[in-house]
């Protein structure tokens, strides 16, 4: 960190662990000690903070109960701007509420929308177009999932490039046999970026041999196809196959990225319903 020029004008001197984690400080000092902001978590919550400090942001003491309170009670205080470090990417008012309704129409992650622009946006009084975006992409002017692919793979050769330079990174030779390392013998595997509009069973099991069960991802709600699908290959040394071929196949104009992905414990998988015709 002292001699990494990106790190050192980040001003970032130290990176340590809270021993013990979020959640046990969270309950240690409620009232948030150091903490400021909020963590943000993978489930429905979003995101939580410190008991106390989220009650006085959304008007209710979350470490006591309604039952318990004296009616004359002084309320908490309204949330200060200085209390809240997010901003709704519609009106950028101070907001760090994530409803879980929307996601940015660029990169995918959930929105901060406060609820005045949510329910506007509901009654078709605003409009929360695709120009309304999370603050990275607004920052780095990315408007289309294309040109998003385009930034993360520059960023990605720029970063080996410098791992490579400091012989952090040393670049594997191609196989001579054009299978991509497989030691664990996996024989799943996920297929991304495929044309939404075009790409089938057909098509998918001509550009990769092998197949025997195909899972398309698709919307839950509308059920159209998403342009992602897991498969399962006959051997290891056919998705090792398929995996050495990451980004050079093209079926309708599109690059298709491939990469191993062994089903978890809990998974199911293949699916028999999932098998392929002639399977």
């Amino acid at each position: 960190m002292e001699t990494d020029p990106e790190i050192k004008e980040l001003g970032i001197q130290g990176v340590y662990q809270l021993q013990g984690g979020i959640d046990k400080y969270f309950k240690e000092f409620p009232d948030g000690g150091y903490w400021q902001g909020k963590n943000y978590v993978f489930d429905k919550r979003f995101a939580h903070a410190p008991p106390k400090v989220d009650g006085q942001l959304y008007g209710q003491d979350k470490t006591t109960s309604s039952s318990s309170k004296d009616a004359n009670e002084k309320q908490p205080p309204p949330p200060q701007p200085d209390q809240v470090m997010g901003k709704c990417e519609a009106c950028r008012k101070p907001w760090d509420m994530y409803r879980g309704k929307r996601r940015c129409p660029t990169c995918g992650v959930p929105s901060l929308i406060c609820r005045e622009c949510f329910v506007a946006d509901k009654n078709k009084l605003k409009t929360l177009g695709k120009t309304v975006r999370c603050d990275l992409c607004v920052e780095q002017n990315i408007q289309s999932d294309r040109q998003l692919r385009q930034v993360q793979t520059q960023q990605t050769k720029a970063y080996e490039q410098k791992l490579a330079s400091k012989g952090l990174l040393t670049p594997s030779a191609p196989s001579a046999s054009g299978l991509a390392p497989n030691p664990d013998q996996i024989t799943r595997v996920v297929f991304k970026n495929m044309c939404k509009k075009n790409m089938d069973e057909a098509t998918l099991m001509d550009t990769y041999k092998g197949l025997t069960h195909i899972v398309w991802k698709t919307d839950r709600t509308t059920k159209t196809f998403l342009g992602q699908a897991w498969g399962e290959m006959a051997t290891p040394a056919d998705a090792a196959r398929a995996v050495a071929r990451d980004g050079q196949d093209k079926p309708f104009g599109r690059p298709v990225f491939v990469a191993f992905e062994a089903p978890g414990g809990k998974d199911a998988w293949p699916p028999p319903s999932s098998a392929v015709v002639g399977k």
